[in-house]
């Protein structure tokens, strides 16, 4: 039989898996340091919560659905998230939370895009001022500038003004939803595509070659496209005077050169009512699948309870992190050192040792085979050990630990507290 993995999923070796629980740790670290706490939800959920409209009929497509089950596994964390609010009332607002873990979706796999992945989320629950947005924003900039990844630029629109720009060139209220799928696919496709798919959603040639006309903004300044609004749709003040807003809480966190304002930027899902954003990288001229992105869904809560509540958030693709990070050699173990013994008899030395090291907090690594010490130096140099404790006869009678250096080749004789001492330096 010829294994193989189902389509879009991943293994990771353990050097991979070093590097993703590094990503995980740094984006939790400054998720908690912006004073967001976790919760936890189940993998699956009901087909009804699932499917209580929030997606959009495309996203419903993608849902993995259980054979004979009324589940499914989760799309995000967005709708459990809301699920979990309608059903945990008692609450303190605003709530400010975050989730890590993996979510799936039926989707065609493709470079930076798979079917089971990991996000990382935060949300804030019960406001509606622009400085929630701003704080479910900077800290993806802040994770970001932590793991090195500087070249992003944050693509920002507002749902409300893109809802009145297509009014104003004669999109018929129904078809806002539908009209809004397509132009999210900009960036993917031609605009020529685009004008095309418009058209069969319903909307005349000249209105739909007008409005993608309109919302390219690829040459314009941030300052420009906002005049050019207030002067062409008056009817948007107030969303226009909230994504000022936004702007000038993110220009005081050191973003104002990273953000452009995009007034073709949609998020496809429906839940969006708000601002929206995107976490995007160019390579080599071309766009790489968006890295992070999030928005505000203000009625998204009111669909499992009778309350309504303001709510905005934002997610890291990990996976997506990991790939652009994935490019350099990979450290391969956690540990810090090898203990390699030499006969039969230095065993229980060597093993007293590496306890000794390891409730010192020193992550060891004990040879466990009856290997000649040359083949012991070859594993510790394979898996990028840097230490090697060589622990023959003279080290046990001695009650000392031989201590190599793997990169320089020198060695010293020493006792285990000035071994730990040493490594802990």
């Amino acid at each position: 039989m010829e294994l193989s993995l189902p389509r879009g999923t991943k293994d990771y070796n353990p050097g991979e898996t070093i590097l993703l629980n590094q990503i995980i740790l740094v984006i939790e670290e400054t998720f908690k340091r912006f004073g967001f706490h976790p919760i936890t939800t189940p993998s699956i959920e009901l087909l009804s919560t699932l499917n209580a409209k929030a997606y959009g009929e495309d996203a419903k497509k993608e849902i993995y659905k259980i054979d004979g089950a009324e589940e499914g596994l989760r799309y995000d964390f967005t709708v459990p998230l809301a699920r979990f609010m309608a059903m945990n009332r008692d609450l303190p607002l605003p709530f400010k939370r975050y989730q890590i873990g993996n979510v799936w979706r039926m989707d065609e796999p493709q470079k930076m895009r798979n079917r089971e992945f990991i996000q990382a989320d935060i949300d804030i629950i019960g406001s509606s001022e622009p400085l929630s947005d701003a704080e479910v924003i900077s800290p993806i900039a802040f994770a970001f500038d932590e793991l090195g990844i500087t070249n992003y630029r944050i693509l920002i629109n507002n749902r409300a003004i893109l809802d009145r720009i297509l009014s104003k060139f004669k999109v018929p209220a129904q078809k806002h939803n539908e009209a809004i799928r397509v132009i999210d696919k900009l960036a993917k496709i031609s605009r020529d595509e685009i004008i095309e798919s418009l058209i069969s959603i319903g909307i005349k040639e000249e209105d739909a070659i007008a409005l993608i006309s309109f919302i390219d903004t690829s040459n314009e300044k941030n300052e420009e496209t906002m005049a050019r609004l207030h002067a062409d749709i008056p009817e948007a003040e107030d969303s226009l005077e909230s994504l000022e807003s936004l702007l000038k809480l993110l220009k005081l966190s050191g973003l104002e050169e990273k953000i452009k304002f995009d007034i073709s930027l949609a998020r496809g899902l429906d839940y969006y009512t708000g601002g929206v954003w995107e976490f995007v990288i160019y390579e080599e001229g071309k766009r790489l699948p968006t890295i992070a992105s999030g928005g505000r869904y203000d009625n998204l809560i009111e669909m499992y309870s009778k309350n309504s509540m303001p709510a905005v958030g934002s997610a890291i693709g990990v996976s997506r992190v990991f790939e652009l990070l994935n490019k350099t050699e990979l450290v391969r173990t956690y540990s810090r050192i090898h203990i390699a013994y030499i006969k039969e008899e230095n065993q229980e030395y060597a093993t007293e040792m590496a306890s000794i090291l390891r409730k010192a907090g020193i992550y060891t690594d004990l040879g466990v085979t009856k290997r000649p010490l040359a083949k012991q130096l070859e594993y510790a140099n394979t898996m990028r050990i840097k230490y090697v404790a060589i622990i023959g006869n003279q080290e046990r009678l001695s009650k000392k630990i031989r201590l190599r250096d793997m990169i320089s080749g020198e060695e010293e004789l020493l006792d285990v507290e000035e071994v730990i001492s040493k490594l802990k330096s």
